[in-house]
């Protein structure tokens, strides 16, 4: 048993130990997840003494951890962990996977150095070639710069308040081993072509299979299969069973990748992104029918683990909510969620626009917080601007850069993700056009928000708005759809469900009475107009849970309290609707 800084004992148990990517699942499967030795000294050479212990994979600063400090650039955090493989488990290639360690990790096994990893938010998967058939130590040197200029950093701030929360250092997603033959699948994009009711299927491999084949399974039984040419490609006819995917109807197939003798368990749905044109303004459709977008931005943080989820239950319980509440889309705000967040969004129903995460020097306090109630406009390709933005320095620009293609790659096949937002209010923001060309050149399938909240530089498939502390009047130009892409906020603190920060939010309620009644308001009043008029056709509220001292949720930090109803807010969303089929008549 571990203590965290608050005493609280915690199980070894409780450390996400569920098949971490669903979607590219094997039969092999070793977690690691659980208790590692531990230090923090300023040596980045592998200690000779590890005093403490960490949960593994919640990050340094939270209470789940078992550590609860802060870490500043200078530290140098020390993980150690002995395994011992299974008998039969080496099929002849050991794979390592990092899902993700903010923000640079040096790997090493048995005092070797192994793999390398800069960047916080995305994975890193390691050959192990001197895996022993005895023990084995494995080590991992982590340092984590959070005001760093070059590297992502989402909502970490060691200066957090308000809308700025504690960082997240070191290990935060699961850490596991599998094993696979000489040949075999290293990755695979999956490109549902709805209108000519079949699967585009791209593997990539290593080494030299005798053959390459999927197969739709049904029940456990081989159905539909397609035979894969030497580079990796096929198509796969669904013309006999296809079944639309929706919210309403999140059909899954289920895939099996075939290798030589390696196996993937897969699934992928048949569903459409596109843009279509109503009354002269342009609509987001799916499967070829326009869709209102009535969602919640969602920062996925939680108190007792920060960034990491403290249980694969609580992922799936925040998306059943919001679908209670009659939502059938989250904005997933400046964060990478682990893979089996996206799996729930896909079996359960939830349309998902994902944000790439900001980085950047510091901004420019007057662009980013006052500019925009100036209704001023900057050039993001201008040099100077691009430094106030946070981005004057080359190598940061090329990180990001990096770890747009990055995220997209990593997370093409998830049928729920029906967009992605680039920029976020002017947060690191520069050259949108370039950033723009690279995503449809990895991604032509989904719609793109170039610039969310401000400084539109008239790219991309959405005029994105965001709208605090004033009525929300908007126009709808008809270039682009119209968004409503954060609104809100209206808050309310909860005393016995709230830290010891200071509270922060958009319009404050002295109680839940008041705040439905306000939500309830704002949306009768202010959207629903909006929608039968404007044809406004996307929505995200501020917010699914209060986040430390940002009081603005639904649901407290803690899920403990829900704030709104379901069936109230089930209601409104339901009215919001029946004004979306009025635009549409």
């Amino acid at each position: 048993m571990l203590k965290t800084a608050e005493g609280e004992k915690v199980s070894s148990n409780n450390c996400l130990l569920e098949y971490p990517r669903p979607q590219f699942r094997r039969d092999s499967y070793f977690p690691l997840n659980g208790t590692w030795d531990f230090s923090i000294d300023h040596n980045k050479a592998i200690p000779s003494a590890y005093p403490d212990k960490i949960l593994v994979p919640f990050s340094v600063e939270s209470p789940l951890s078992g550590i609860g400090k802060s870490v500043r650039k200078e530290d140098v955090l020390h993980y150690r962990r002995f395994f011992t493989l299974p008998q039969g488990f080496n099929q002849g290639v050991v794979l390592l996977h990092l899902d993700a360690v903010d923000q640079i990790v040096h790997v090493f096994l048995n005092g070797k150095e192994v793999g390398h990893h800069e960047g916080g938010y995305l994975p890193l998967c390691v050959e192990l070639h001197d895996v022993q058939e005895g023990e084995n130590e494995l080590c991992l040197i982590v340092t984590d710069d959070t005001d760093s200029p070059v590297f992502p950093r989402g909502k970490q701030s060691n200066k957090a308040s308000g809308i700025w929360y504690t960082p997240t250092s070191g290990v935060w997603q699961s850490v596991w081993l599998e094993s696979v033959p000489h040949s075999f699948i290293t990755s695979v994009k999956l490109t549902p072509d709805f209108d000519k009711k079949s699967l585009r299927i791209h593997v990539s491999y290593a080494g030299d299979p005798k053959w390459l084949y999927a197969t739709v399974m049904k029940e456990g039984q081989k159905a539909e299969g397609v035979l894969l040419d030497q580079a990796g490609n096929g198509v796969l006819d669904l013309s006999q069973d296809f079944h639309p995917w929706s919210p309403e109807d999140p059909h899954l197939y289920d895939l099996d990748l075939v290798c030589g003798e390696d196996v993937v368990h897969a699934y992928f749905a048949m569903r459409k992104c596109s843009v279509g044109k109503v009354k002269g303004k342009k609509v987001f459709c799916l499967n070829d029918k326009p869709i209102l977008l009535s969602g919640v931005l969602d920062q996925g943080y939680f108190p007792e683990s920060g960034l990491t989820p403290p249980t694969d239950e609580a992922m799936a319980q925040d998306v059943r909510l919001m679908k209670e509440m009659g939502f059938n889309f989250i904005r997933k705000h400046i964060k990478i969620e682990p893979l089996r967040w996206y799996y729930h969004c896909d079996r359960l129903g939830m349309l998902v626009f994902q944000d790439f995460v900001n980085g950047g020097a510091p901004y420019s306090k007057f662009l980013i917080a006052a500019a925009p109630f100036l209704h001023l406009s900057i050039n993001d390709r201008s040099p100077r601007k691009m430094k106030r933005l946070g981005r004057g320095d080359y190598d940061s620009r090329r990180q990001f850069l990096n770890d747009l293609s990055g995220t997209a790659e990593h997370l093409y096949n998830s049928p729920s993700i029906v967009g992605w937002t680039i920029f976020n209010e002017g947060w690191g923001q520069f050259e949108t056009f370039k950033s723009f060309a690279i995503l449809k050149t990895i991604d032509g399938s989904r719609v793109v928000d170039a610039d969310s909240g401000w400084y539109d530089q008239g790219i991309g498939d959405f005029d994105s708005h965001h709208v605090y502390f004033r009525k929300v009047r908007l126009k709808n130009k008809g270039d682009r759809i119209l968004s409503l892409s954060e609104f809100g906020g209206y808050s309310l603190k909860v005393p016995e469900h709230f830290g010891d920060k200071k509270a922060f939010g958009y319009k404050f309620f002295q109680d839940q009475a008041g705040l439905e009644k306000g939500v309830a308001s704002l949306y009768e009043k202010q959207i629903l107009p909006l929608i039968e008029k404007e044809g406004l056709g996307v929505l995200a509220y501020t917010q699914l849970s209060d986040v430390e001292g940002e009081v603005n949720g639904l649901v407290t930090y803690d899920r403990k309290v829900i704030k709104v109803s379901p069936e109230r807010m089930k209601k409104i969303n339901a009215s919001l609707r029946e004004a979306w089929e009025r635009f549409l008549s």
